[in-house]
C-alpha cells in the first residue's frame, strides 16, 4: 500500500466580529486504512463548529457539528487523487479556504471497468464488499468513481448491510460481521457504534437491524445462524440447518429459532444432504415476521417472530399454487418492496434454466394467492448459479450482482442494460444507498 502521507496546514485567522481564533489547523489521513481525512484545529473559545468541503465546483459536503474548543472532525466521501477545498464554520463566521489532495487508492484495489448508456445516471451510491484478503469495502457513484472506501487487514465476512438511513444524513451506518460471532454497526465516518457478541451462535450470510423500542431508542439485530442435527443415516453423521437469532443494542439475546424444532427432515420432501437447508437471506415483513430464503429448498419461508411457527412456504412444492414460470431456483436476496410486494434474485438452475432474473411478486395471505408481477431477465451470459442479488432502485430500475461473472448490472424493467460494471473481484451483494 502507498505510504500514508500526512499533510499539515497551519494558519492563524482572527475573526473581526468575535475575535475567535482558529489555531493549529491541520489535516491528515485517518489512522485506519480508509478514505476518511481528519481536520484538526483549536478555537479560542468553546462553541459549535463543523467543516464544509468540496471538490472544484461540485456539491458541497458538510461534516456533523461538534462542540468544544479542540476539534478533530472527520471528512468522508472523498474521491481519491483529487484536490479538495475546506473551510471551518462556526455559528457566525468561517475560516478562509484551505486546500489538500487525497491519496491514490492502493495498488491492490479492485479494477473497475464501466460501460453505461450516455444518458443514464443515478443520484445515490453503490456499496460493495470484496470476498478476498485484504477485505475492501467501497462506494461508487454513477460514473463508477470511488467516493469512499475502508480496508481490513483480513478477509471480510460475507454478511454486511446498510441500515436504510440515507448515507449523507446524520445516523447513516452499516452492519458488518467482524468475526463469526461479532456483529458490529459502523458509521461511514469510521466510528464503531454497536458491538454485539453472539457467543456460541455463529452468524452467516445475512444480518439486519430493525427498530425494537422507539421510546427507549433501542434496536434489534437479527442474524442467520448454523444449527445442527445428529442424523446418522445415509452415511451422513449430522445435518447442517439454519436458525435465527435476535439481540438488542446492549447485546442481550431476545429470541432464537431453530429449523429442527419445527420440521423433521425425514418427514419432508427436501433432499437429504449435509448442507440441508442453506439459508442465505433474511428480511422482515410488514407485520414484523421474518422472511427467510432457503436455497436448498428453492423456497422462501415466512416465520412468526414470536412463536417461531412457519406461517407459509413459497416455492416449489410450497403452500401457494405456482405456474411453471413462477418457480424459482437457488434464490438469494429476498426483500420486501412494500406492504405485500416482494423481490428476489432467482439464480436459475444449470439443468433446468440457465438464466438468472429478478422475480417481483405479490402475496395475498387472506386468499392464499401468489401473483407474479414481473420477471426481469439477465442475459444468459450473466447466469450466476450461486451468490448474487437484485434490489429495486428508485422504484424504477434493477440493481443486479452477477457474482460468478464479476459483474454489477443496472437494468430497466424490460431487462435493457443501462450500467454494466466489470471487475477483477467478485461481490456477493451490492446495495444501492440513497444520499438524502
Amino acid at each position: 500500500m502507498n505510504r500514508i502521507i500526512f499533510t499539515y496546514l497551519l494558519i492563524l485567522l482572527v475573526s473581526c466580529s468575535n475575535d475567535i481564533e482558529f489555531k493549529d489547523v491541520s489535516i491528515k489521513l485517518s489512522d485506519n486504512l480508509s478514505s476518511t481525512y481528519i481536520v484538526n484545529f483549536k478555537t479560542s473559545s468553546k462553541g459549535e463548529a463543523n467543516v464544509e468541503y468540496w471538490k472544484n465546483s461540485e456539491e458541497i459536503f458538510s461534516s456533523p457539528l461538534f462542540y468544544g474548543d479542540s476539534f478533530s472532525i472527520p471528512l468522508s466521501f472523498l474521491k481519491p487523487s483529487s484536490n479538495y477545498n475546506f473551510k471551518i464554520v462556526t455559528s457566525n463566521q468561517s475560516s478562509i479556504p484551505y486546500t489538500f489532495k487525497t491519496n491514490d487508492v492502493p495498488k491492490f484495489f479492485p479494477k473497475l471497468d464501466l460501460e453505461k448508456k450516455n444518458n443514464f445516471s443515478f443520484d445515490g451510491y453503490l456499496f460493495f464488499r470484496t470476498q478476498t484478503n485484504p477485505g475492501i469495502q467501497f462506494m461508487l457513484d454513477d460514473n463508477a468513481e470511488i467516493i469512499w472506501y475502508s480496508i481490513s487487514d483480513t478477509t471480510l465476512s460475507r454478511p454486511f448491510r446498510n441500515t436504510n438511513v440515507p448515507v449523507l444524513k446524520s445516523g447513516a451506518s452499516y452492519l458488518s460481521l467482524s468475526e463469526k460471532n461479532i456483529i458490529e454497526e459502523h458509521s461511514f465516518l469510521g466510528d464503531t457504534l454497536v458491538t454485539i457478541y453472539t457467543g456460541k451462535d455463529i452468524i452467516h450470510h445475512d444480518i439486519m437491524k430493525i427498530r425494537y423500542d422507539d421510546n427507549l431508542n433501542i434496536d434489534k439485530y437479527v442474524g442467520l445462524t448454523y444449527e445442527y442435527l445428529n442424523f446418522n443415516q445415509e452415511n451422513i453423521d449430522s445435518l447442517i440447518g439454519d436458525g435465527i437469532v435476535v439481540f438488542d443494542s446492549f447485546g442481550n439475546k431476545l429470541w432464537s429459532w431453530n429449523i429442527f424444532d419445527h420440521v423433521k427432515p425425514n418427514n419432508e420432501n427436501y433432499k437429504i444432504q449435509e448442507d440441508w437447508s442453506h439459508a442465505n437471506a433474511i428480511d422482515i415483513d410488514y407485520d414484523g415476521n421474518y422472511l427467510v430464503s432457503f436455497r436448498s429448498f428453492n423456497q422462501i419461508w415466512k416465520i412468526d417472530s414470536e412463536s417461531g411457527e412457519i406461517i407459509w412456504r413459497l416455492g416449489d412444492n410450497g403452500d401457494f399454487k405456482l405456474n411453471e414460470e413462477d418457480i424459482f431456483y437457488q434464490q438469494h436476496a429476498i426483500n420486501k418492496i412494500n406492504l405485500n410486494k416482494y423481490i428476489l434474485f432467482d439464480n436459475g438452475l444449470s439443468d433446468v434454466r440457465m438464466t438468472s432474473r429478478a422475480l417481483e411478486f405479490t402475496i395475498d395471505e387472506e386468499e392464499e394467492k401468489f401473483k407474479l408481477e414481473k420477471s426481469v431477465y439477465l442475459p444468459d451470459s450473466l447466469f450466476t448459479f450461486k451468490q448474487g442479488s437484485v434490489y429495486l432502485m428508485d422504484n424504477e430500475n434493477y440493481l443486479f450482482t452477477s457474482s460468478v461473472n464479476n459483474r454489477t448490472i443496472i437494468s430497466d424493467s424490460s431487462g435493457k442494460i443501462l450500467w454494466n460494471l466489470l471487475s477483477d473481484h467478485s461481490f456477493y451483494r451490492v446495495y444501492y444507498l440513497s444520499k438524502h
